[in-house]
């Protein structure tokens, strides 16, 4: 995207998107290829997932997956992702049920750079530590990122 673009794509066609994407790369995979992009994503790597391509002028977008675990608690493992990550999906899922246009979408928006978090945190126990995974959209200058975020459980605790 050059500095000139500006894309504006509604949250709810973004939290498909996403969750879309997380559905393809880890679900819909053959298990080796899903724990070959875990170890991707795990390593830091910034994974090319797609791309999107603007209606009207016909321009193409890169999507990349990213993961966050700065967070994260205990021994960080594909089956503990995968436990957290089909968590997340199920709560996605759940949220799709109950609103099937998303009306009702919590999200919080980042204004320095325009990405959404979207505001359905998911918990998930394993041995003693609690960890909660959440998803964000951010734009960049060449891409579009799908982030998954594991985040700091004690600010979900009441």
């Amino acid at each position: 995207m050059t500095e000139q673009q500006s894309i504006n794509i509604d949250a709810r066609k973004l939290f498909n998107l996403g969750s879309n994407l997380l559905v393809a790369g880890f679900i819909r995979q053959k298990p080796e290829d899903a724990k070959k992009l875990f170890k991707e994503l795990k390593q830091g790597t910034r994974v090319q997932a797609g791309e999107l391509k603007a209606e009207q002028s016909g321009a193409t977008i890169p999507i990349k997956l990213e993961l966050e675990r700065s967070e994260y608690r205990g021994q960080f493992n594909y089956p503990n992702f995968e436990m957290s990550l089909k968590s997340l999906l199920q709560k996605f899922d759940t949220e799709v049920r109950k609103d099937k246009e998303l009306k009702d979408l919590h999200t919080m928006t980042n204004e320095a750079n325009g990405g959404i978090l979207f505001n359905l945190p998911s918990g998930v126990q394993t041995g003693e530590h609690i960890n909660v995974l959440m998803m964000s959209v951010e734009p960049f200058d060449d891409c579009l990122v799908v982030r998954l975020m594991f985040m700091n459980p004690d600010q979900f605790q009441s």
